[in-house]
């Protein structure tokens, strides 16, 4: 397919499963501070994959087991969906992904967010915590036939973002703590001379939600090595 997750590129679709797992040991002997087991483990597979559709789910979970003190921590689970249609037969397509992800035990070092770089692109960075995380995303992407100077393509997208970060135990997730939305416009540049595996992405995103703190606007200037 083409203008799957890629601008202007050929991409292999798997029509059918993959499933990876780690195991590992980092013990005191080794010059750890203490013994921990870690797995992590994903699975995807797909379900429906045609010339103008493509959709998946897929699982996965991290996490370590302490071993001083008998309990697992950071534990991560994470269960997301996605769809593509119409990238691959005309220079429109639309696209849309729900995940949900549990944590458990998280240490100061490991926290579950949602705004900005963590998927809800109209609010700050970490502007809602918890120990669970929900997203929704839909997007209008659009692939002119624009080569400019042949040296990057250009593509463009319209979305909506809609999401929550909470506590299962109801502590407080941030100073709005009920579910986000916001929309926006964005525009995405990937160089056709050089193999760099990210793309360019510029987002302007305003928020629905959310209190009289964060801005009406949020600019996002990144670099990802997906659409």
């Amino acid at each position: 397919m083409t203008n799957l997750t890629r601008l202007q590129r050929v991409e292999d679709v798997r029509d059918g499963f993959v499933w990876r797992t780690e195991l590992g040991y980092s013990g005191t002997g080794l010059g750890a501070t203490e013994d921990r087991v870690v797995l992590n483990m994903s699975f995807q597979d797909s379900l429906l994959a045609t010339e103008t559709n493509y959709a998946s789910y897929g699982l996965e979970q991290s996490g370590t087991y302490r071993l001083d003190q008998d309990r697992v921590e950071n534990l991560l689970g994470t269960l997301s969906l996605e769809y593509f249609h119409g990238g691959s037969v005309r220079w429109t397509g639309w696209y849309t992904s729900l995940a949900f992800t549990a944590a458990r035990n998280l240490t100061a070092d490991q926290q579950l967010l949602i705004g900005g770089e963590n998927g809800l692109r109209g609010y700050p960075s970490e502007y809602q915590q918890g120990d669970r995380r929900v997203l929704w995303t839909l997007e209008r992407r659009y692939f002119p036939d624009w080569h400019p100077f042949k040296l990057f393509r250009m593509g463009g997208v319209v979305f909506v973002d809609a999401g929550r970060a909470w506590f299962a135990d109801g502590q407080s997730n941030g100073p709005d703590g009920g579910v986000l939305r916001d929309v926006g416009v964005g525009l995405r540049l990937a160089s056709s001379r050089v193999e760099v595996q990210r793309m360019l992405h510029f987002d302007l995103a305003f928020p629905l939600d959310g209190d009289d703190s964060i801005d009406a606007l949020q600019v996002l200037l990144r670099g990802r090595s997906r659409f």
